[in-house]
C-alpha cells in the first residue's frame, strides 16, 4: 500500500496538491516523462482560469453568490457562523439540491460536484477550491489571496463592510463587499425552483463579459472566440480535439495573431512529444503487461505520428527553444532533466532515419529518472488501454464545456 504526503505550508499549496491528485485520476494526464511543466505553461497561456476538474460554468456564479449571501447577514450571525464554515455547509447543500433536481427530471447528476459524496459526509473536492483561481483570473473576485486567506480576512473585516443587492454593486466604494466580489445576476435570494447547472441569459452575459474583458485575457482562446463571434463554430464536433481546433484556428484571420501563434506552438509541442508517449506505452506493452492489443495500437499510431511530424517539420535546430517558449514567457523554469531529454529527443528525430533503439532507450531512461522506483515501467501497472499522456489537450475540453454553457443562451 502506498500513500502521498506533503508538508502543509499554505492553503494555496494544499489546493495545488489536491488539483494534482485529482488530475492523476483523469485519463491522459499522468506525467511519466516530466513534460507537465510545459503542458501547463501552454494551458495557462491559452486557457487561464480553467482546470481539468471543473465541470460547468454555473459554479463561477454559485461561489460568489454564496459568499455574498453570507456577507448580507447581520454581524452577530456572521460571527456565529464563520465564512469558511458557512461556505462548506452551503456547498454541501448546493450539491444535494442539484443532485435532487437532476434525479427529479430523470437525468444523472454527472456534472454536479460532490454528487457521489454529499450523502457520505459532504463534498471532499469543493467547488470553491476548484474554481477559486478562475474567479480571480476572471476578475470576479478581486484578490490574490488563497481561498482560506480570503475567508479569514473577510471574516475579520466584515464589521467595516456592508452589502448591496444590485447587479452593479461591484462599482461601489471600498466599504462594500461587492467592491471585492462581483455580484452575479439573480442574487441575492434563494436558488430558483428546480435549478440545474444551465445558465440563464443574464448569467451567460455576465460570464461572457468576464471571460472576454477581464484584465490580461485579450489574446486567450475563450476571449478571442467570443469577441469575434466564433465560439459556436469552434464548439462543433469538427473541433473536438485540440489538434482539430488548432487546424481550424490557423485559418481564422479574425483571431489575433498572438492567439493563433500560441495555439500553433502548443500544438507543435503536443505533436512533438506524442511520439515519446507512444514509445512509452509500447515499452509497457512489450514488458510488464504483455498487452498485444496495446502493442499493435502503438505500432500503428507511431507510424502515423512519424509521417505527420515529418510533414509538419516538427524537429529542427531551434525546436526545443520553441517548445519551451510559454515557460519563458511566464517565467516558469523547466527542469534541467526535461530540457536535456527534449534536446536529445529532437536531435535523434531530426535525421532522415531515426535510430529506434536509441529513441527507446532515451524514453525508458527519462521515465526512470523522472519517477525513480515509481515509474510504470518498473512496477505492475493497472490494466488499461493507455498509460500517461497522449496528444495534449491543454484544458480545451474544459473550455468547451464553459463556452457551451454560454453559447446555449447567447450568440457568441
Amino acid at each position: 500500500m502506498s500513500s502521498v504526503g506533503w508538508i502543509d505550508f499554505s492553503a494555496s499549496d494544499r489546493r495545488r496538491v489536491h488539483d494534482v491528485l485529482a488530475m492523476m485520476k483523469e485519463k491522459g494526464t499522468l506525467d511519466e516523462l516530466g513534460v507537465g511543466q510545459i503542458r501547463d505553461a501552454y494551458a495557462d497561456l491559452l486557457f487561464p482560469g480553467f482546470n481539468t476538474i471543473q465541470t460547468r460554468a454555473r459554479y463561477f456564479l454559485a461561489i460568489p453568490r454564496l459568499m455574498l449571501d453570507w456577507a448580507a447577514w447581520s454581524p452577530s450571525k456572521r460571527n456565529a457562523r464563520p465564512l469558511a464554515m458557512y461556505l462548506r455547509e452551503a456547498e454541501n447543500k448546493l450539491a444535494s439540491l442539484l443532485k435532487d433536481n437532476y434525479e427529479k427530471i430523470g437525468e444523472p447528476p454527472t456534472d454536479v460536484i460532490g454528487h457521489t459524496a454529499v450523502e457520505q459526509g459532504g463534498v471532499s473536492r469543493r467547488p470553491s477550491t476548484t474554481y477559486w483561481n478562475g474567479l480571480r483570473v476572471f476578475d470576479i473576485v478581486r484578490t490574490r489571496q488563497s481561498l482560506a486567506e480570503f475567508c479569514r480576512h473577510w471574516q475579520r473585516d466584515a464589521a467595516g463592510h456592508e452589502s448591496v443587492t444590485s447587479d452593479e454593486g461591484s462599482n461601489d466604494d471600498d466599504h462594500r463587499f461587492e467592491a471585492v466580489m462581483r455580484r452575479p445576476p439573480g442574487s441575492p435570494g434563494g436558488w430558483p425552483d428546480g435549478m440545474l447547472l444551465d445558465l440563464t441569459a443574464p448569467e451567460a452575459k455576465f460570464l461572457r463579459e468576464r471571460f472576454t474583458n477581464a484584465p490580461g485575457l485579450e489574446h486567450t482562446v475563450a476571449a478571442q472566440l467570443m469577441s469575434h463571434g466564433l465560439a459556436r463554430t469552434a464548439l462543433k464536433k469538427d473541433c473536438a480535439s485540440f489538434a482539430a481546433f488548432s487546424n481550424w484556428a490557423a485559418k481564422q484571420t479574425a483571431l489575433s495573431a498572438a492567439c493563433r501563434e500560441n495555439v500553433e506552438e502548443a500544438q507543435r509541442f503536443s505533436l512533438a512529444i506524442e511520439g515519446a508517449h507512444i514509445i512509452f506505452n509500447r515499452l509497457i506493452a512489450e514488458g510488464k503487461t504483455q498487452n498485444g492489443k496495446l502493442a499493435q495500437l502503438c505500432a500503428d499510431r507511431y507510424a502515423s505520428w512519424q509521417a505527420e511530424a515529418r510533414v509538419a517539420g516538427i524537429f529542427h535546430d531551434n525546436a526545443p527553444q520553441q517548445w519551451t517558449s510559454a515557460n519563458d514567457a511566464s517565467g516558469s523554469r523547466v527542469k534541467s532533466l526535461t530540457c536535456q531529454f527534449l534536446d536529445r529527443w529532437n536531435t535523434l528525430n531530426s535525421v532522415a532515419h531515426p535510430n529506434q533503439s536509441a529513441l527507446d532507450e532515451l524514453v525508458f531512461n527519462q521515465a526512470i529518472q523522472n519517477k525513480p522506483k515509481r515509474s510504470l515501467l518498473l512496477r505492475e501497472p493497472d490494466e488499461a488501454s493507455w498509460y500517461g499522456m497522449s496528444a495534449l489537450d491543454y484544458r480545451w475540453q474544459t473550455a468547451r464545456r464553459m463556452l457551451t454553457d454560454i453559447a446555449k443562451e447567447l450568440p457568441c
